[in-house]
């Protein structure tokens, strides 16, 4: 992680509020005005702003600036600046891409790139997501689609970045989605999958918060149960009555659940379906509206939209919500359009291509209006009295609702295919296609046309007593001899900060005292490892974790293992792997093969076939690495091993007799024929150069392990934007789960 402050100041001498933000809806903000995030102002697509476009027909003057970018997401609209997300190139050439616009003209002010790593992604789902200004700040975050946090001054310089991948296992998958950073009060969060190390190396759903101006770890909640589909469903947050935030989201598992966005504890989930939420939910009253596209769980139907009254659990346990909490529901299928809110009537985009009109109160369909063959991921966006609908096939619609049904204002064929919400800022409307961003409205902003809902001070709360301890950071990835500084704030019942401070009792494994305070402990561990920090002030306390990871150089051979028997395999000896691994405990172990220790795939778990298991720091460069390799198999079926180097996979590929070197293998993949045996072991040596072009090239040799190290190269791979750091890994692929791949004497060296 970078951050813009020296680490000790920022977590020594910081002083947390003891007030609760509240979102409403009056004037007079203290704070940036505009789009700033993808559900908008009031988070659910809606506006109040007044006199909005009706005609937007690029033949007849309109927009009034494109920006030339590939796209997928919404952008979003601050301070004269507009920020959109995109892709540009092909192959190994492309990127996504941060843009950042001038409201008025359109013209480029700076761009932020980043190409994609180890990732799943097919086609082009890229950019499927938007960024997220802060409102106190000005500062803008993006999550991309491999999985970078980073936060950017409104001049595009880094504040912190976290690669939530390397650092907290957050998994990939096919179809690309990201979603957007959710900013509320101090916190920054998002919403990944994600395989970690300890309680959370389970694949879950998960959210994790940062300090949104240092990008500390704050917490990180599991809410629901293991995923069945990936899931980008933004968050709403609200406040109760007794002063506490919560968010709302769906998960990949079929819940809806409820967070309480300062501690992170899971209050309550509702099972919805069979596969994953990705829309996002309304608030409407004392009920929360979501709607999904999966099997629904006590029905054989596809999709549904369900009202359910909220409630509140106290954090003590989570609650499991049934039906006896719903208002109504309704069968309609969205997969991952969101629906708006205007007054009591929702009007949501299904996947059929239909408009729909219910009532939110009563769940009764009003009216629907076909406009497509299909929908996606777009979703309507409403202000002054008009539905903005894009459609999937690349139609805009402009639409007045009424109760009576759907009057056409406007409709036009924009190019490419839309795929995400309209924004609306200062009398324009923003829509981003496969194609391009199109800018429709007058030729200056309407900047006091704006009565967009801004922020009054922070509602005071009565501080109450102490419940815990909150740790900072709660979550974090350290080198050995790295120093990291601690403090424990103290929270109330609804999870206000009431204090910080104080005689804290500090303990945990691997803990040496670099530096200690009131409230404060510098931890400098001497080896690798996990812990788990506890403090405590009289009758509370609070956790955190740290992972240590070695620096380089260094080498695992397994030899200081402790066997003990398999617990599903009689006769058989093994040992978990480096409990500082990412995404490792199940899918590798270690057993003795022919008198050594060495690392060895499991095959009892059919779903993980394929793992990647991080072993470094993220911030780590310029290394070279080393590996033997050996698979079982026969002639037709061998497994597959290798590295992970600098966010590039190396891998001696069984089945296809070669070696291999890739970082998403639709974009950007090369290889060279090279036959190796079942059950004999080969060394595999790998290095990654960075050029001054800013391109990168690639290095990799094998050979028989009893064989003298050859000269030359097996396979050299440039590519033209250069991975300049990325965490060293493991491969293991074993196909149908038949035949084991072994890995040993691993090594990470400074490259000569």
């Amino acid at each position: 992680m970078k951050t813009a402050l020296p680490v000790a100041l920022a977590l020594l001498f910081s002083i947390p509020s003891c007030s609760v933000p509240e979102q409403v809806e009056t004037e007079g903000a203290t704070a940036l005005k505009g789009w700033l995030s993808w559900r908008g102002p009031q988070q659910d697509g809606t506006s109040a702003e007044k006199g909005l476009p009706v005609a937007l027909d690029p033949t007849a003057g309109l927009p009034s600036w494109r920006h030339e970018m590939r796209g997928r997401g919404t952008p979003v609209v601050a301070d004269g600046r507009v920020y959109s997300l995109g892709y540009e190139g092909d192959g190994k050439e492309l990127q996504e891409v941060l843009s950042c616009l001038d409201e008025v003209s359109g013209e480029l002010i700076w761009q932020r790139r980043a190409a994609d790593f180890l990732s799943d992604v097919i086609y082009s789902r890229y950019a499927i997501g938007s960024p997220t200004v802060d409102p106190d700040t000005g500062n803008v975050l993006w999550l991309s689609t491999p999985g970078l946090l980073a936060c950017y001054t409104r001049d595009g310089d880094l504040v912190w970045e976290h690669s939530m991948m390397s650092e907290y296992g957050r998994l990939t998958f096919p179809n690309g989605r990201t979603g957007a950073p959710l900013v509320d009060g101090d916190l920054a969060i998002v919403h990944v999958i994600s395989s970690g190390w300890g309680p959370q190396g389970p694949a879950r759903d998960r959210f994790f918060a940062f300090d949104k101006r240092t990008g500390e770890s704050v917490w990180v909640s599991t809410p629901g149960g293991p995923p069945k589909d990936s899931s980008f469903s933004m968050p709403v947050v609200a406040s109760t009555e007794d002063g506490r935030r919560v968010l709302y989201a769906g998960l990949g598992g079929g819940h809806l659940v409820c967070v309480d966005v300062r501690t992170g504890d899971p209050l309550w989930k509702f099972p919805m379906a069979i596969g994953g939420v990705n829309s996002s939910a309304l608030l409407h009253g004392d009920s929360i509206i979501a709607i999904h596209g999966k099997e629904n769980v006590d029905t054989s139907t596809i999709g549904r939209v369900v009202s359910i009254r909220r409630g509140i659990g106290d954090g003590a346990k989570q609650e499991t919500l049934g039906s006896d909490r719903e208002n109504w529901r309704l069968d309609l299928v969205a997969f991952t359009s969101s629906p708006v809110l205007v007054g009591n009537r929702v009007y949501l985009t299904d996947a059929h291509g239909e408009l729909s009109c219910i009532d939110a109160d009563s769940g009764e369909r009003l009216w629907h209006k076909k406009l497509a063959a299909d929908q996606i991921h777009a979703s309507p966006a409403y202000g002054d009295g008009k539905l903005y609908v894009p459609m999937n096939d690349g139609s805009l619609w402009v639409i007045e609702p009424s109760d009576e049904g759907a009057k056409v204002l406007h409709k036009v064929q924009l190019e490419g295919n839309c795929l995400a919400a309209p924004a609306i800022a200062n009398g324009r409307i923003y829509v981003h296609t496969t194609e391009r961003l199109y800018c429709f409205g007058p030729e200056e902003p309407i900047v006091e046309s704006q009565a967009l809902p801004g922020r009054t001070a922070p509602r005071e709360v009565a501080l109450g007593k102490a419940h815990r301890l909150q740790i900072v950071p709660a979550d974090a990835v350290v080198q050995v001899g790295d120093t990291v500084n601690y403090r424990a704030l103290h929270l109330g019942a609804t999870g206000q900060v009431v204090g910080l401070g104080g005689d804290v009792t500090w303990e945990g494994a691997l803990m040496p005292v670099g530096i200690s305070g009131i409230g404060a402990v510098g931890v400098t561990p001497e080896r690798p490892g996990v812990m788990n920090l506890r403090a405590t002030h009289g009758e509370i306390e609070g956790s955190a974790r740290l992972r240590v990871v070695p620096r380089i150089p260094f080498a695992d051979d397994f030899e200081d293992a402790q066997l003990k028997p398999h617990p599903k395999e009689a006769g058989v000896l093994f040992a978990k792997p480096r409990p500082y691994w990412l995404g490792a405990n199940l899918k590798w172990e270690v057993r003795d093969l022919d008198g050594s220790k060495v690392l060895a795939r499991t095959l009892d778990r059919p779903l993980f076939q394929r793992t990647q298991s991080l072993i470094g720091h993220p911030s780590m460069s310029d290394y070279t690495m080393q590996v033997d390799i050996r698979t079982d198999g026969n002639r037709r079926i061998k497994s597959s091993g290798g590295v992970l180097h600098q966010r590039y996979l190396i891998v001696l590929k069984g089945n296809h007799q070669a070696l291999e070197v890739s970082s998403n293998v639709e974009r950007f993949k090369e290889s060279v024929r090279y036959r190796w045996k079942a059950k004999n072991w080969y060394r595999l040596k790998t290095s990654v150069d960075v050029n001054d072009d800013g391109s990168a090239t690639i290095r990799a040799k094998v050979w028989p392990r009893d064989d003298t190290e050859p000269d030359a190269w097996t396979l050299e791979v440039d590519h033209p934007h250069a991975h300049t750091h990325g965490s060293p890994g493991l491969y293991g692929f074993t196909p149908q789960s038949r035949f084991r791949v072994y890995l040993d004497n691993i090594s990470v060296t400074p490259n000569d």
